[in-house]
């Protein structure tokens, strides 16, 4: 991990333009940059003149990235008619390792609902949180439990996981006899041939397998309510970038299945 602290003398006068300013980077940063996990631009309540950009990167490369975009080149000249000098940059490393992260992480809750829209809209509301885009997903084989092709069109919070999955009512495993409730606590999995193989051997049922064909391995699976009442769905780890990529944007990039078509 790659800490930056820049320092800032405003000119004073120039507090709402260099605001601005920072704003409209803090934007560009946050929808532009999934190697930043870290902008946030402080002020000194003791002198208000002063002001500090803290900017975290996963690894050198994202920092160069963030370097070398036209955006940031664009602003830097604005930057500094604002600014009394330029800016004290100081560039920090970890000095204690970060423990790596979990094998396993649960990421989200699906949720049927009878009508998406309404849900979006209520969701929003209630929670004060923004959704995705929604998406339309196209699924070659879904066993749930006799073998069809289905469709099936949902939408993601925009938060820290764990997400709220939103899936519009339609047939099998999200028939409207499934609105209202969670559907199912969702986790990431590497090895999916592997996990069904295991669930089978430890007799845990299945509601559902998304295959791209009756030869291949589940891209996700939905288990039956046999673990205190719960589904757990289980989702290809190799989805997880589309998925992350939705939730950022606000718009489905496509991927999910290595090869399954989806649509807005």
């Amino acid at each position: 991990m790659i800490t930056i602290a820049a320092a800032q003398l405003v000119i004073p006068g120039k507090e709402p333009e260099l605001q601005s300013l920072m704003a409209n980077l803090t934007a560009q940063v946050k929808e532009n940059e999934p190697g930043c996990v870290t902008f946030d631009w402080v002020r000194d309540d003791a002198n208000p003149q002063n002001f500090l950009v803290i900017e975290k990167y996963v690894d050198k490369a994202s920092f160069d990235f963030h370097n070398g975009t036209k955006y940031l080149k664009d602003f830097l000249p604005k930057l500094l008619a604002c600014l009394r000098q330029a800016p004290t940059v100081t560039i920090y490393g970890d000095v204690i390792p970060r423990p790596a992260p979990a094998p396993v992480s649960y990421f989200h809750i699906g949720i049927v609902v009878p009508d998406l829209d309404r849900a979006i809209a209520r969701y929003s509301d209630i929670l004060s949180i923004r959704f995705t885009e929604p998406a339309t997903f196209h699924i070659p084989r879904l066993e749930d439990p006799d073998p069809r092709q289905g469709t099936l069109v949902a939408a993601f919070s925009m938060t820290e996981p764990p997400y709220y999955e939103l899936i519009q009512a339609a047939s099998g495993i999200i028939s409207p006899s499934n609105a209202g409730r969670i559907l199912y606590f969702a986790c990431w999995e590497s090895d999916m041939a592997g996990r069904l193989e295991r669930l089978r051997k430890q007799k845990v049922g299945l509601d559902a397998l998304f295959r791209m064909d009756a030869a291949s391995p589940p891209f996700a699976m939905i288990t039956a309510p046999d673990l205190l009442g719960a589904r757990i769905e289980y989702v290809d780890e190799n989805d997880r970038a589309p998925i992350e990529e939705w939730v950022r944007t606000g718009k489905y990039p496509g991927g999910i299945g290595a090869q399954n078509p989806a649509d807005k």
